[in-house]
């Protein structure tokens, strides 16, 4: 089991954090409101922090997929200036990884393209992305199906190096994701080093963690299934 702790540079940025104003945070993380996402996206670092969302069987329980299968990854037109980012993941060595999944919107046109924009993308080494991050998006899926409401909470910490051919694209050295089922007050919580070598034993288990590690790594507490930290702002329905 991995353990995280927020190391003083994270502690002078929440500290920043706390004397910014409501919306923009000092001008670097932007509340990004889309249709099943919420985005905190970071305009210097160019990747979210934090992407929070809930998760019904009604947004992916078609009998015919209505959102299009040509759809490719794009800036977000809420915030085009910083997240126009497309160049600067190709050619890299991490994959462009989504927090929310695109087959969790397959119900709505303009959801599963929104599922797309940069605001909820991360870069992620491939086989963490492939192999357990979308066993992960799996998880929800069923827990969605079996409670029939999830919220789900994923984020990113810290900075390893940079990406990116036009932009400076943090590579995070932590992501981690919350799955909270309202029915029973439960907590699913994951954490992955982000850069670590893959082996091809791993599991998700192996990153199954308290909630206790995920608030001291990310700066963060959960109360009744609703995060607070000094970038988050309520916003109905996650």
């Amino acid at each position: 089991m991995q353990k995280g702790i927020l190391n003083n540079p994270a502690r002078l940025l929440l500290l920043m954090l706390l004397t910014c104003g409501v919306t923009s945070y000092g001008q670097d993380i932007v509340k990004v409101r889309n249709q099943n996402f919420t985005s905190y996206f970071s305009r210097s670092q160019h990747i979210p922090v934090l992407v929070v969302y809930s998760l019904t069987p009604d947004m992916f329980n078609c009998t015919k997929l209505k959102g299009e299968h040509s759809i490719k990854l794009a800036a977000d037109p809420q915030l085009a200036d910083v997240t126009s980012l497309k160049d600067d993941y190709n050619n890299s060595l991490f994959e462009d990884a989504q927090m929310m999944a695109p087959h969790e919107n397959l119900c709505d046109k303009d959801a599963y393209t929104e599922s797309f924009y940069f605001t909820n993308v991360m870069p992620m080494p491939k086989n963490l992305y492939k192999e357990l991050w979308e066993k992960l998006h799996a998880k929800e899926i069923v827990k969605a199906k079996k409670f029939k409401k999830v919220k789900v909470f994923a984020g990113t910490v810290g900075r390893n190096w940079v990406i990116g051919a036009y932009n400076n694209v943090v590579v995070p050295e932590w992501c981690w994701k919350v799955i909270y089922i309202p029915s029973t007050d439960e907590y699913l919580c994951y954490q992955f080093h982000n850069i670590e070598p893959y082996n091809p034993k791993d599991n998700l288990a192996n990153h199954k963690v308290d909630i206790s590690t995920i608030e001291s790594l990310a700066g963060v507490r959960f109360v009744n299934g609703v995060i607070s930290a000094p970038y988050v702002t309520p916003t109905p329905n996650n």
